[in-house]
């Protein structure tokens, strides 16, 4: 008997499965081509609720982002850069990987409910000391993805940066310089790297105090508990 044998066969088997495995574009593609499932997204967002709260606001601290309102197509992409290691955060690695959602279906569930809920209207600001220069810099450099009123595009997968917790824009800005976060463009990169700190913390600020606007109404999302959306 050929005892390397079984060993072989074994790596062969490992690297097939390493081959047959869902690209990061594949399984996005898997999750935005399905049918969301809101109400099995609410049960979903039980564990989300931990760290981005009930209603999904985040914290003020800048920590944890408000994730209510947000595109769900933009927060698709965010949890397969988590299972696939694009984006780092060791506890959204572990919530994104597949001992919670499970499968491409998971994440177009929980997405969509949270696409659904309503802001919170109490997002931390900045101090508005560099307010008007972050007007400034955000109409140059950011808007012409962002939009003119921060809403960003559920299509084009650009996340909505009004009324988000200042905290958590001015580190985000801050790991993108430093090459922390690894999914984002070079040309984002481009962008942010000519500022100084007092102009990101004017963006940031400026960015945060933006009206938030509402989520599309969903026809699917009508079968939930009104109080899920409700303001606090």
């Amino acid at each position: 008997m050929n005892l390397k044998e079984p060993l072989f066969t074994l790596l062969l088997a490992a690297a097939a499965g390493v081959a047959g495995a869902a690209t990061p574009q594949q399984e996005l593609d898997q999750v935005l081509h399905a049918i969301p499932d809101p109400q099995h997204g609410e049960s979903l967002f039980q564990v989300c609720a931990q760290c981005h709260g009930a209603r999904g606001g985040g914290l003020p601290s800048g920590w944890v982002p408000e994730i209510a309102g947000q595109h769900p197509h933009v927060i698709a992409k965010e949890l397969v850069d988590y299972r696939h290691q694009l984006r780092w955060d060791d506890r959204m690695e572990k919530v994104a990987g597949r001992h919670l959602l499970q499968t491409p279906q998971d994440i177009a569930d929980v997405t969509a409910y949270v696409g659904a809920l309503r802001p919170s209207l109490q997002s931390a600001v900045g101090d508005g000391q560099s307010l008007e220069r972050g007007r400034e810099l955000y109409a140059k450099r950011c808007s012409s993805c962002h939009g003119r009123d921060g809403q960003g595009s559920n299509a084009q997968r650009v996340p909505r940066v009004a009324g988000q917790q200042y905290g958590y824009l001015l580190r985000q800005m801050h790991d993108t310089v430093d090459g922390r976060r690894p999914n984002m463009s070079a040309m984002h990169v481009g962008l942010l790297k000519p500022l100084d700190m007092g102009e990101l913390v004017g963006v940031a600020d400026y960015m945060s105090r933006m009206p938030q606007g509402q989520p599309p109404h969903d026809p699917r999302t009508a079968a939930l508990a009104p109080e899920a959306f409700a303001r606090p």
